[in-house]
């Protein structure tokens, strides 16, 4: 009886970690002032007076995703979604805008394509080889995509960020 017990014990214990990082990752992103993308979402809207469409293709699977409208500072009056890869910590991050705002320093590397005769411009990180962005407008907002990941894997492709940008403007 001892032993299939104590094996039960040791089979479950490697979830732990996992579960406590996990409620780490939640509570750090609440703790800075994010809700849930559909909540973020909303109150953009609403003071906006315009749609925001969150994406519907995500290049990984996330565990996790947090929303948050931000009201007051430099990036006042803009709506910010993260999705989470807690397995590799890459994340993905769209900021949505009624105004574009200017990120440096990155170098435009080319004008893309979208769904619907949209035009994007994909960029990647001069200092942060890791960060790769596109930015685009659609319904009048301004759309930037930012994909980040760990400082030793390379920046991700345009046709990753495309996907995403066509999940919003379908």
């Amino acid at each position: 009886m001892l032993k299939p017990l104590l094996v039960g014990l040791l089979l479950m214990m490697p979830l732990q970690p996992l579960n406590s990082e996990s409620d780490s990752i939640a509570s750090n992103y609440k703790s800075s002032g994010f809700t849930t993308v559909e909540k973020a979402t909303t109150q953009y809207e609403k003071q906006s007076k315009l749609q925001a469409t969150p994406p519907e293709s995500i290049p990984f699977k996330p565990t996790h995703s947090f929303g948050r409208y931000i009201d007051r500072g430099y990036y006042k009056g803009k709506l910010q979604l993260e999705y989470v890869d807690s397995s590799n910590m890459d994340v993905l991050v769209v900021w949505v805008a009624e105004e574009k705002h200017e990120d440096v320093p990155f170098i435009i590397s080319k004008q893309i394509a979208l769904n619907g005769r949209i035009s994007g411009t994909y960029m990647e990180g001069r200092d942060y080889a890791c960060v790769s962005k596109l930015a685009f407008e659609f319904e009048g907002n301004h759309y930037m995509i930012e994909y980040i990941r760990a400082l030793s894997k390379p920046y991700v492709k345009e046709e990753s960020l495309v996907e995403v940008a066509n999940s919003i403007i379908h």
